[in-house]
């Protein structure tokens, strides 16, 4: 219950603070921790818009921390690795988060700040799986599981390169979908048309990568429990593309890419789902062996 909690705050924290950017309120509140020099900040939609987004990442910190100790209690040798560095990344988002505010950090390091919540995010989702009672800590790389953590992985670095053409203002940098400079491909690859396109690029690569995947998955009747999870991983990465061209038609339209971004964490999260469910199939042998 606790870390299905913590999963929860995490993506909402994720998916609010996309509003906030969307909004440009990211620096409503010019200080911190307080805003404008008070606890309860003036009553402004921006303002509020970016003081309940520290309130839930403080919410979620606390859960988060919560989780982490109960796991590192309940876990074993090595793996209890993963609580510390679950709690290690999140003090380095709290500090990050704050030079966003105070120093207005460069863009690498925004995308950063990003990433680093990401993986807070997927930590907490594997605590949440992996209760060190029921189910004790197991990792794999082999087989069918490595398959799943690949295309993962991949996922992920598409949703890091997305944060990046948000920060370096390149959402519009191809302005029409799915043609880009009146073209498949722009005659131009520079700047932050170069950094748009890979994004395009990377996540037309997915797509096809998923359908892929469906297409083994129905064929292997091994794998006829990750049916259903390979189905909604198809229908999400179709309205990820379906969305992502609306991100750009509708102008960077914030309601828009918040439901980019959760759709992102969706897929991050089935893929995870289909990768423990080989690995408690597997029957591997936990880390604490």
């Amino acid at each position: 219950m606790r870390g299905r909690m913590t999963v929860g705050l995490l993506f909402l924290l994720l998916v609010w603070g996309n509003l906030v950017a969307g909004l440009k309120a990211g620096l409503a509140c010019p200080d911190w921790p307080l805003c404008h020099g008070k606890v309860l900040p003036p009553l402004r939609l921006d303002i509020y818009m970016e003081f309940l987004h520290r309130v839930i990442a403080a919410v979620a910190g606390i859960s988060l921390i919560a989780l982490c100790v109960r796991r590192f209690r309940d876990y074993r040798g090595s793996a209890k690795a993963v609580p510390i560095l679950a709690a290690g990344f999140l003090a380095v988002e709290v500090v990050l988060g704050g030079a966003v505010v105070l120093f207005g950090i460069p863009v690498q390091l925004t995308t950063v700040h990003f990433m680093l919540g990401l993986a807070v995010f997927l930590l907490a989702v594997y605590m949440a799986s992996f209760d060190g009672v029921r189910y004790p800590p197991a990792f794999s790389l082999s087989g069918r599981s490595a398959l799943f953590f690949g295309i993962g992985i991949l996922v992920f670095l598409l949703a890091g390169l997305g944060a990046y053409v948000r920060h370096a203002d390149a959402g519009l940098a191809c302005a029409e979908w799915p043609l880009c400079a009146d073209g498949l491909f722009p005659k131009v690859l520079t700047g932050h048309v170069l950094i748009h396109f890979s994004h395009r690029v990377l996540a037309a690569l997915v797509f096809l990568t998923v359908i892929a995947l469906y297409a083994a998955v129905v064929l292997d009747r091994r794998l006829d429990e990750s049916r259903g999870l390979a189905r909604a991983l198809l229908l999400l990465a179709a309205g990820q593309v379906a969305v992502g061209g609306l991100v750009v038609l509708t102008k960077l339209y914030y309601l828009s890419t918040a439901l980019h971004m959760a759709i992102a964490l969706g897929m991050l999260v089935v893929l995870f789902h289909m990768w423990a469910r080989e690995v408690k199939r597997e029957e591997l042998l936990p880390w604490n062996r």
